[in-house]
């Protein structure tokens, strides 16, 4: 079992703020549960957020209905490239589905949601995630490139949030790990992951980062 506990993040168009939306968990006694997140749910409605996909009525749906209308989000197996996707996202010796879906981030051309999972730092934990915070650095295209090593720092004092993670290739910032992802950051006696760039999304700037967390 990779995760226990994944949170559904929205945003109401590329660049603009996420908002941490619903929350997943996963134990033996309960199975799947989800629930919405009052707070960051409520500030998604003021942006146009009607609800969750199929979950309207979330307090009403068994452990049983949650977990099928979640299998929707995790890639398809009739997907002719599905194994090519697993294995960028690290995923491909999973069975699991809710693992997969946690790695994977369940995320869809057709919507802005993202499943965010918290992971709890040990040697051998290994996952890929998006930067957030390019769209407003204005990177030049070729100055992040596939293999490059990247370092990190904390940023307390950030307005947007205390547990802010910001990542530099050399002396220039290229993005922040994501909100929940970056708990695993947060315990500064924790060892440090190696930070390596999986992929780059780019034209006439660099459009999406994707970094390999992996504590050795």
């Amino acid at each position: 079992m990779l995760a226990r506990k994944i949170f559904i993040a929205w945003k109401e168009a590329e660049g603009s703020r996420r908002f941490i939306i619903a929350k997943i968990k996963r134990n033996k006694s309960e199975g799947i549960t989800f629930e919405y997140c009052d707070d960051g749910f409520e500030s998604a409605k003021k942006r146009g957020l009607e609800f969750f996909f199929g979950f309207k009525n979330a307090p009403e749906l068994s452990p049983d209905q949650v977990e099928q209308l979640l299998v929707q989000r995790v890639i398809s197996k009739e997907r002719p490239d599905r194994k090519e996707l697993l294995s960028f996202w690290e995923a491909a010796e999973i069975a699991d589905t809710f693992d997969i879906l946690a790695l994977t981030q369940g995320k869809s051309p057709t919507d802005n949601f993202e499943f965010l999972a918290v992971y709890y730092p040990k040697r051998g934990l290994h996952f890929v995630t998006d930067l957030a915070g390019i769209s407003h650095l204005n990177l030049p295209r070729g100055c992040v490139q596939k293999d490059d090593i990247l370092t990190f720092k904390r940023e307390p004092e950030n307005k947007h949030d205390k547990h802010a993670i910001a990542l530099f290739k050399g002396n220039i910032k290229v993005g922040y790990i994501k909100q929940i992802h970056n708990q695993v950051f947060i315990n500064e006696d924790t060892p440090s992951p190696e930070l390596k760039v999986k992929g780059v999304d780019q034209n006439g700037r660099i459009k999406q980062i994707f970094v390999s967390v992996h504590f050795k």
